[in-house]
């Protein structure tokens, strides 16, 4: 049995499409660590990439923060800006990002096997 925790996170999730043959590369970017972890309220990034998609590669961008005011934080940090200064382009320059999509949700129930530790029902 997994034990639930009200809480109230904020997280945004950034799905982005990409030339079809290039989300490694993007991917690889993202391995590329640029202060985010060091952002006051930064509670977890996780970067997937989708499988199945014709035509195209998608990557989704899943940032969880303490609230919104710290992603705000980001958002408008030196740190941020610098990460997203240059935009990433095929070896003709196009660019591989083609579109995104950012969402932004409030967390209010998360679950997981770290939470059960010690949970007795």
């Amino acid at each position: 049995m997994k034990y639930e925790e009200e809480i109230t996170m904020y997280m945004v999730s950034n799905t982005i499409q990409v030339l079809e043959g290039y989300g490694d590369q993007i991917l690889e970017r993202f391995k590329i660590r640029q202060g985010i972890e060091d952002m006051p309220g930064f509670k977890e990034l996780k970067v997937l990439k989708s499988l199945g998609k014709q035509g195209y590669d998608e990557v989704l961008v899943h940032t969880v923060w303490q609230d919104k005011a710290a992603f705000e934080n980001w958002f408008s940090s030196r740190e941020f800006h610098l990460a997203h200064r240059k935009p990433a382009r095929t070896e003709t320059g196009e660019k591989m990002v083609v579109s995104n999509s950012i969402d932004h949700y409030e967390v209010i129930v998360e679950s997981d096997t770290t939470l059960a530790v010690g949970y007795v029902g």
